[in-house]
């Protein structure tokens, strides 16, 4: 049995605090999971919002200063469980390497979108300007699931013949009537959970991880009152079931910064 940290998209982005990465890194040093799971939309990448484009509140968003806040994220969640690994070296310890899944969101996704339309961009911006293969991270494409000891893991699960993503309030038996394998979803920022039985009596869980950040969002207007707000521990997890433990943003905050 392995344990799982899941954490639901943090939207690194300039002008906002990266210390909750910090505060991360130390809540994996300190439960060791086996597994750390980032659900996509790592980076926020403002600077290649389509939406927004042309908007007076565009102007003065660049894609140097997204790929530096990433970079910034990055490090900071990486510098405790460097710390712990250098001190454990110097002991002749062994040192903690979990696996490490960096999800695509539709986010990092603008990457890819800016040089379709962009071709002359091919080689000068990609996904490689944040350092994750550095880090050890494997980097999941966007809609494309993983599988880790049973569950699937996908920034958003794509249904029907036009591709469109599994949601709703009750994106949790949304995903387990349409996927029918435990599967855990990032994207639209709420906390759902949804158990179901197959007849054999084997379980399917279905987990939506809610987001890792406390700003607000200008395009959510009134609807982040549904957002959830921090990490998922995952413990026991055996071919896709497990016992579950979610950990606020202020009990993360309250424990390691």
């Amino acid at each position: 049995m392995t344990t799982h940290m899941v954490i639901g998209d943090p939207h690194s982005k300039p002008g906002v605090s990266n210390e909750r990465f910090t505060w991360a890194g130390r809540m994996a040093i300190d439960l060791k999971p086996d597994v750390i799971i980032c659900m996509g939309d790592f980076a926020d990448m403002d600077s290649l919002c389509s939406y927004d484009k042309g908007k007076k509140d565009f102007e003065g968003r660049r894609y140097s200063q997204d790929i530096d806040s990433a970079n910034e994220a990055l490090e900071l969640f990486e510098a405790p469980i460097k710390e712990y690994n250098d001190s454990r070296k110097q002991n002749r310890k062994a040192q903690y390497r979990p696996k490490k899944y960096m999800l695509g969101g539709n986010h990092e996704e603008r990457i890819n979108r800016a040089v379709q339309v962009a071709p002359e961009l091919d080689g000068v911006i990609g996904l490689e300007n944040i350092n994750f293969e550095e880090h050890a991270w494997t980097t999941v494409p966007y809609t494309i699931p993983v599988e880790v000891d049973g569950i699937y893991y996908c920034h958003n699960f794509p249904s029907g013949v036009l591709g469109q993503a599994i949601s709703g309030l009750n994106i949790a038996q949304n995903l387990l009537s349409k996927m029918m394998v435990s599967c855990t979803v990032g994207h639209i920022h709420t906390l759902d959970m949804a158990i179901r039985s197959r007849p054999s009596g084997e379980k399917v869980y279905g987990l939506s991880a809610g987001c890792f950040f406390n700003h607000d969002e200008d395009y959510a207007k009134n609807t982040q009152y549904l957002w959830w707000r921090g990490i998922i521990m995952k413990r026991n997890v055996k071919g896709g079931v497990y016992d579950v433990e979610t950990v606020s943003m202020d009990e993360i905050e309250r424990q390691y910064a």
